[in-house]
């Protein structure tokens, strides 16, 4: 559900300003009062289908923040696995992007400290994911799938119809990982359009609970917490590596960087503002200053273009980073 005054005061005193980046929480507050930090572990991961668009950069910048605050273990998956059988994208292709991601990740920030990065590779994750299949139906991954796969599908970006399972499948898996570990509560931080990843993994902790010896012995509670959508450029829903119309990425040049940034279509300047709240790692008073400029663009168009320059500029030093990042 979305984030009332109540719940947004709770956050903010248990996440800080991190808690600005979130619109939606499902259980959240429960799994994160600190009663059970000791308890807790948080799941979270990125599609390496192609470079960050500056929506994936602000939950890459998101997740960082949120590791340092609350100093407890994190998983980050890079879904190599799971983009392989769900998009139309070549293995060569995911690897590089795969690599490139955990190497990005590190230069952001995400210590090793309680951070495990890692792609869906992983024996164990492989095994729990063919442990847990059991326990879900067809009609349970119909009932809950992406939002946008419609969208996908048009543009010709999906896999088969069993490889979008097979990847739910392995990200279930990840969300479930932690209780194999001795965690009792698990935070899923993602994006909203990602929120049917905690139902299914939901159904499959009720269901191994409710199987006597058929049970895989997990019990406890999974916390849903959800970043704010970055809406896409030219009127797309949301930014996504998929349709490069909709986004700005981190493999851009920075004159191409600047040629869509600075475009006027109106169409893409309240995605640009969520871009720079979200992705420019600004500091509060700097973001203010380009929301007054942003609202008072019509009359004060020069000052929304000087805001849009500096984004130009901060965000051309997170492409350096990442393309720094390619082996």
């Amino acid at each position: 559900m979305s984030i009332d005054a109540e719940s947004a005061a709770i956050l903010t005193e248990r996440l800080g300003p991190t808690a600005v980046r979130f619109t939606h929480t499902d259980d959240a507050l429960w799994v994160l009062h600190p009663d059970r930090r000791e308890s807790l572990a948080i799941v979270t991961g990125f599609g390496p289908t192609n470079a960050p668009t500056a929506g994936t950069l602000s939950v890459m910048l998101g997740a960082v923040e949120l590791q340092r605050h609350l100093g407890v273990s994190m998983t980050v998956v890079i879904s190599d696995l799971g983009a392989w059988n769900s998009r139309n994208v070549s293995w060569s292709a995911l690897v590089r992007v795969r690599d490139q991601m955990l190497a990005f990740l590190v230069e952001l920030g995400l210590g090793p400290h309680k951070a495990e990065l890692r792609s869906h590779l992983e024996h164990d994750n492989l095994v729990r994911a063919g442990r847990i299949a059991r326990y879900l139906s067809r009609a349970d991954f119909q009932e809950h799938r992406e939002s946008l796969l419609g969208l996908y599908a048009e543009h010709g970006l999906l896999g088969s119809e069993t490889g979008v399972v097979v990847d739910s499948l392995y990200t279930v898996a990840d969300v479930l990982g932690p209780f194999d570990n001795g965690a009792s509560n698990v935070l899923m931080v993602s994006g909203m359009e990602e929120a049917y990843f905690t139902d299914l993994a939901r159904l499959v902790l009720q269901r191994q609970a409710n199987a006597g010896e058929l049970g895989l012995g997990w019990s406890g509670r999974i916390g849903g917490l959800y970043f704010r959508v970055l809406e896409g450029l030219a009127g797309y829903p949301k930014m996504s590596k998929s349709i490069p119309a909709s986004s700005i990425h981190l493999n851009m040049t920075q004159a191409e960087i600047v040629d869509r940034v600075m475009d006027e279509a109106e169409s893409s300047q309240a995605a640009l503002l969520s871009a720079i709240e979200l992705s420019s790692g600004w500091d509060a008073v700097d973001v203010a200053r380009a929301r007054e400029a942003f609202a008072d663009r019509v009359l004060r168009p020069e000052s929304w273009r000087q805001a849009r320059r500096e984004f130009c500029r901060s965000f051309a030093q997170f492409a350096g980073i990442w393309q720094r990042c390619a082996r």
